[in-house]
């Protein structure tokens, strides 16, 4: 029998599985000329706060059987959330100082230099990373079905598909996957598996 603190942890982090996709899928619709606004920067803010929850979840799944890899991950993992949430930022600054195009925005980003590699972009490909090789831990300890792994595995492999290039479909196409995936996770990994 599961005790209220477990039945809580688990339904929160239900809650953050699917809030954190559907919240980026959200802040698409705010993106202007390819560049993140306030609005959408906002709305990702809080996306990569669920998705700590939620990734902070998903490695408790596999800790039992993978402790060194959930340990670390965890680690990586909020630092690429911080990353993700960082770009979010980035949108609301520079749409407050008035940036309307991507060469703009390249030209504050190349000003700043060496602290946003470490700040947005390392972490930022940590993202889609830790998408990818969480899939494959939950693949490894039986946590989810081959077929939603790899549907998880996926979405991480598309995610800066959509989003480096600016190309809004695109985008959009992987903010479906990653809501899909997101969504089957959440609905067939059980409480007592933890």
């Amino acid at each position: 029998m599961m005790n209220k603190k477990s039945e809580l942890e688990h339904n929160i982090w239900k809650v953050s599985m699917i809030a954190a996709p559907v919240l980026v899928a959200i802040a698409q619709f705010y993106w202007e000329n390819g560049l993140v606004t306030s609005t959408a920067g906002l709305l990702q803010v809080l996306a990569f706060a669920f998705w700590i929850v939620a990734f902070k979840g998903l490695l408790d799944y596999t800790k039992s059987k993978l402790p060194v890899f959930s340990a670390i991950g965890f680690l990586i993992v909020v630092y690429a959330m911080i990353g993700g949430a960082g770009f979010g930022y980035d949108g609301i600054y520079t749409e407050a100082m008035g940036i309307t195009t991507n060469e703009e925005s390249t030209a504050l980003a190349s000003k700043i230099g060496l602290p946003l590699i470490f700040s947005l972009f390392i972490p930022g490909a940590l993202f889609p990373l830790s998408i990818i090789a969480i899939g494959i831990a939950l693949i490894r300890t039986k946590s989810v079905t081959l077929w939603i792994g790899i549907l998880f595995i996926i979405a991480g492999i598309s995610f800066p598909l959509g989003r480096i290039p600016r190309i809004d479909l695109f985008a959009h196409a992987t903010n479906v996957l990653l809501i899909l995936s997101h969504i089957l996770i959440s609905s067939t990994i059980k409480t007592e598996e933890r």
